[in-house]
């Protein structure tokens, strides 16, 4: 590994491990951390939290997770996201070798979709014809979101301004066809 990654690695590893201690500094999780009867299996959770997957798209609509990942910080199976998934539940990007991967941007804090995130989807393509579009368009920076993506504005609690965007989406999109 190039020097340079590796040191910029480490001061991002500084800054996570500052951060951790700062939280746990302030004495609210000392009950729950007296509780935690494996220290490593928790840090392994906390791991799979970071999306890993490189892609070409990351500068547009990532980091992000795999379904492997994706289950192990979920604490689900992988057959659980592939179903939510195919649901549209969550937004499941195919790739080139025929596996998908998930954005990050589509998830709280503790794991879960964002609120409203599936009917928002249901808008954008009930088909699921182009999960890719509708990546861009929940991560695209407009003026209707107070200049902030629309997947912002879901995660802070702004859902009907996005609600009402996928609709004149939708009914743009139907138009053209």
């Amino acid at each position: 590994m190039p020097t340079t990654q590796r040191a910029g690695n480490s001061t991002t590893e500084a800054a996570l491990l500052s951060a951790i201690r700062d939280r746990l500094r302030g004495g609210r999780y000392d009950d729950a951390l007296a509780a935690v009867p494996d220290v490593g299996a928790l840090a392994d959770r906390m791991v799979a939290a970071l999306p890993s997957v490189k892609h070409e798209a990351d500068e547009l609509i990532g980091p992000f997770y795999d379904a492997s990942s994706l289950a192990a910080w979920r604490g689900v199976t992988r057959q659980a996201i592939s179903k939510a998934s195919a649901k549209g539940d969550l937004l499941g990007l195919k790739i080139g070798d025929g596996s998908r991967i998930f954005p990050s941007f589509q998830f709280g804090p503790s794991g879960a979709p964002l609120p409203h995130l599936r009917e928002v989807l249901a808008l954008l393509d009930p088909e699921h014809i182009d999960p890719w579009g509708s990546a861009l368009w929940l991560n695209t920076v407009a003026d209707a979101f107070g200049g902030t993506t629309a997947a912002q504005a879901l995660r802070d609690g702004r859902h009907d301004p996005v609600l009402r965007a996928a609709r004149r989406a939708e009914r743009a999109w139907l138009a053209d066809a």
